[in-house]
């Protein structure tokens, strides 16, 4: 399946930012497919907004319903965190890549532009717009977000870098055309800005996008002010980012880290052992120090795996010969296989409905659990079978049909179940189900916020697994301020941890610099009067300002009981600024490494005391942390020893990472 959070297209420039998942992959959230979702829902109009200036991150609450805390796993030792080294500028402390809004983008307004002013200082240089709006009209809101066109159009090179201010709601009425706007309105004697594009959207009646080329991503500020209304973007002169600053890409220690245990994972529709040895090349694939073994090399397409936890047998589906694992077919015929850990004794398993997804393997590794589109009708209804490993008549969990379409089963402790359900209006949740009452419990309830004043979470992504199924996390989607936090459930289903909860923050307003320079509508880009035609209209998330997390996701549990998370600072789709923790129980968390950097940071697991986790280079879905098909490097951290340096790289991303 391609699934594209945003798209931008545009005459003079295409913007995608297409992600690549596998089948088990395809319902991480009821949702995702439209990441325009995440944006959050704005009331009332303030009359000044300024960036977030660097997060600070919450205690999560203390929460009542939970059991005593259990005794914690003894942590591995702590690491030091790798930071920036850069020292930040006091003129940009409150300037972020973050998505930026400015004013309520609710609305619609009527306004002309009547004057362009470029200012600047040492530090950075700043664009201001003074609009007049119509007497009678709604207030104006904008949003800013830093772009990257992946692929070339007629004006643009791929990788240029673009910072576009999206004014949705601007009618494009007789004040509007009043502005007597070129299509270019370029500037002399600056350094940074140098020109400004304006692009209507699709839209005939309102929306329009202005456009600012970079040679690459800077830090940025949007502000608006009212009477007059003027609305200011700054864009710093240099740009923080460099190799010390993305320290998950820093090779660190004096040793080479080693893998102690083999890891499994999907690659252009094989699957793949990847264990310690001589490096080489395969298929896409160039090893730095591991060795690469196809363990299915089949005409054959597999989509989803799971490897026991003895490590001695992995489960995968396969589908037809020629499918792209990169397209979704629902149509398309897919069964549940067995093979043991050398890709030996291949056998299948079951064939039920139509497709196959999500294999799991219980804790004693005795049974298997899938998820099976039994139709193959759009929309996509699943039910979750279990069968015996060694072979025996699948069983369905439940009986009949409903509104829920499950999918992405897990075991915990004890034979219980748990499940992803979405319904077909947008509804989530995840089930939980004990053998002995086969029940189904709807966990929903659980994880209410703890305010009243708080919307209910709107949608949860797919369960991840504590290795002894004493635990499981899910992300959970805010319904009132976009972004996700990071739930932590017990084995009966009791909320026992929170990470990653938001707090706004209160609007600040930074210093002016001294206008050097000046554009009016008559004498701006005289040459080229006429506005470009409608456009197809940009839809990006957009953030409020905020302290803490906009994004937790967690990677990947150890086998000490110890789940290793990612906190993304903000949204922006170009760039990710993160923190890497590692929970250690109960209220217990630590800072592993804080940083941002281009690209984005992919799925995840761990071998004894390593991490092992994919950097992508393009950055698209950087919260979710799906693969886009773009290259991808595969590094292993060893928490022990402190060694970190890269395993593979890899033409495209992969599909899963499993022990």
């Amino acid at each position: 399946m391609v699934r594209c959070p945003y798209g931008l297209l545009l005459p003079l420039l295409l913007l995608t930012g297409c992600t690549l998942v596998s089948v088990g992959s395809r319902e991480e959230i009821a949702g995702v497919a439209t990441i325009q979702a995440l944006t959050p829902t704005r009331t009332g109009t303030p009359e000044r907004e300024a960036t977030a200036g660097p997060p600070t991150l919450t205690a999560s609450p203390t929460l009542t319903a939970s059991p005593p805390p259990t005794a914690s796993p003894t942590p591995l030792p702590t690491v030091t965190p790798v930071a920036p080294v850069a020292t930040p500028n006091p003129a940009l402390v409150d300037f972020s890549f973050c998505d930026q809004q400015a004013g309520a983008l609710d609305g619609s307004f009527s306004a002309s532009l009547d004057e362009a002013t470029v200012s600047g200082n040492a530090s950075y240089e700043q664009l201001r717009l003074r609009f007049t709006l119509s007497n009678g009209s709604g207030p104006l809101g904008a949003t800013a977000t830093c772009l990257q066109l992946p692929e070339p159009t007629q004006l643009l090179d791929a990788g240029t870098y673009l910072l576009r201010i999206s004014l949705p709601g601007w009618l494009r009425d007789e004040q509007f055309q009043a502005s007597n706007l070129p299509s270019t309105i370029t500037f002399s004697g600056t350094r940074s800005l140098q020109a400004l594009r304006i692009v209507p959207s699709t839209d005939p009646e309102r929306g329009v996008d202005l456009l600012i080329e970079l040679n690459e991503p800077r830090p940025f500020r949007l502000r608006l002010e009212r009477n007059p209304t003027r609305l200011f973007l700054a864009v710093a002169h240099e740009s923080p980012l460099s190799a010390a600053s993305h320290p998950l890409r820093l090779p660190a220690g004096d040793a080479q880290p080693t893998l102690d245990a083999p890891i499994f994972t999907l690659f252009d529709g094989d699957l793949w052992r990847i264990e310690a040895g001589h490096g080489g090349i395969q298929a896409g694939l160039r090893s730095d120090r591991v060795k690469l073994l196809n363990l299915s090399a089949s005409p054959e397409s597999e989509t989803d795996l799971a490897v026991s936890a003895d490590r001695s047998h992995i489960a995968f589906c396969r589908s037809l010969p020629g499918l792209d694992p990169a397209e979704e077919d629902p149509t398309a015929p897919g069964a549940l296989w067995v093979m043991d850990s050398r890709g030996e004794q291949v056998r299948m398993v079951a064939q039920i409905g139509v497709s196959c997804a999500d294999p799991a393997f219980s804790l004693d590794g005795a049974t298997l659990a899938f998820a099976v589109d039994e139709t193959g009708i759009p929309p996509t209804q699943r039910a979750i079978y279990t069968v015996p490993v060694a072979g025996g008549v699948p069983e369905r969990l439940g009986s009949g049909f409903d509104a829920w379409s499950r999918s992405a089963p897990q075991w915990l402790a004890g034979g219980v179940l748990i499940y992803t359900a979405q319904a077909s209006d947008g509804r989530s949740t995840i089930f939980l189900r004990r053998a002995a009452e086969r029940t189904e419990e709807d966990l929903a309830a659980a994880a209410v916020p703890l305010s009243e004043e708080v919307e209910p979470y709107t949608a949860f992504g797919r369960p991840l697994v504590a290795r002894d199924g004493r635990y499981f996390a899910v992300e959970a989607l805010r319904g009132d301020r976009g972004g996700a936090d990071l739930l932590i459930f017990d084995e009966q289903g009791l909320l026992v941890d929170r990470l990653g909860s938001q707090r706004l923050r209160p609007n600040v307003t930074p210093p002016q610099p001294t206008p050097t320079q000046r554009v009016a509508p008559n004498q701006m880009n005289k040459a080229t009067p006429e506005l470009p035609k409608p456009t197809p209209e940009l839809a990006l998330p957009t953030e409020l300002l905020r302290e803490g997390p906009f994004w937790s996701r967690g990677l990947a549990w150890n086998g000490a009981g110890q789940l290793f998370y990612l906190s993304t600072n903000c949204s922006s789709p170009t760039i990710q600024e993160y923190q890497l923790y590692r929970w250690n129980g109960i209220q217990q968390r630590e800072l592993l490494a804080s940083g941002q950097g281009l690209g984005g940071i992919g799925a995840a697991t761990t071998t004894g005391s390593g991490l092992i986790y994919q950097l992508t280079a393009a950055p698209a879905d950087p919260y979710r942390g799906s693969a886009p098909p773009s290259p991808t490097e595969l590094w292993l951290w060893d928490l022990a020893t402190g060694a970190r340096n890269r395993l593979l790289r890899a033409d495209r991303g992969f599909g899963a990472l499993q022990p």
